[in-house]
């Protein structure tokens, strides 16, 4: 019963991925070999030596075939499976659901830098905002210094005019009184 159960899953997992994107093909592993680094040789319909690669399709998973090297560049259509398929059917559900494991972490690590860089985008953009903030506060205390600065020039001539106008107002007082007294 749990066998079916993970093959279901594993079958509706595998469907999740079929589909016209690169990533649905590609292989989830690195190749270990170059497509080109086989012997005996096998040359395709080109004449040229066919290139070495692994099925990852939920039927043939990890199951490896040839195929012309250029076939997407105008080569010619030589196909055929390298080996006898050997796979017992629970490796080969093994396979599909290792395949289908590492094709999620990559999703989800794709996913995780994207949110990152977008993250560390929106982190460079409020500093930025706040440069700016800071700039435009930085201009604005100068802006008061400078006016705290002539109004204190102002006060300090008030001050100056105001002891002046003592003086003369002393002066005229002084003036009167003795005017007041000459006669």
């Amino acid at each position: 019963m749990a066998t079916s159960r993970s093959s279901r899953n594993s079958s509706t997992s595998s469907r999740a991925w079929s589909g016209y994107n690169i990533e649905d093909y590609s292989s989830p592993i690195p190749y270990r070999e170059r497509p080109l680094e086989y012997e005996p040789a096998v040359n395709c319909k080109c004449g040229a030596k066919a290139a070495r690669w692994i099925s990852w399709s939920d039927e043939n998973p990890g199951r490896r075939y040839l195929k012309c090297f250029f076939a997407r560049a105008g080569g010619c259509d030589f196909w055929r499976w390298y080996e006898n398929n050997m796979t017992t059917p629970f490796i080969a559900q093994l396979l599909r659901d290792l395949r289908d494991a590492v094709r999620s972490l990559k999703k989800e690590k794709k996913e995780m830098e994207e949110g990152f860089a977008t993250a560390q985008n929106a982190a460079e953009n409020a500093l930025q905002g706040q440069y700016e903030q800071i700039g435009h506060l930085n201009r604005l205390l100068a802006e008061k210094k400078a006016a705290n600065a002539e109004l204190k020039t102002t006060v300090e001539m008030l001050q100056k005019e105001r002891v002046v106008l003592r003086l003369v107002i002393g002066v005229c007082i002084a003036v009167v009184v003795a005017l007041i007294c000459r006669k």
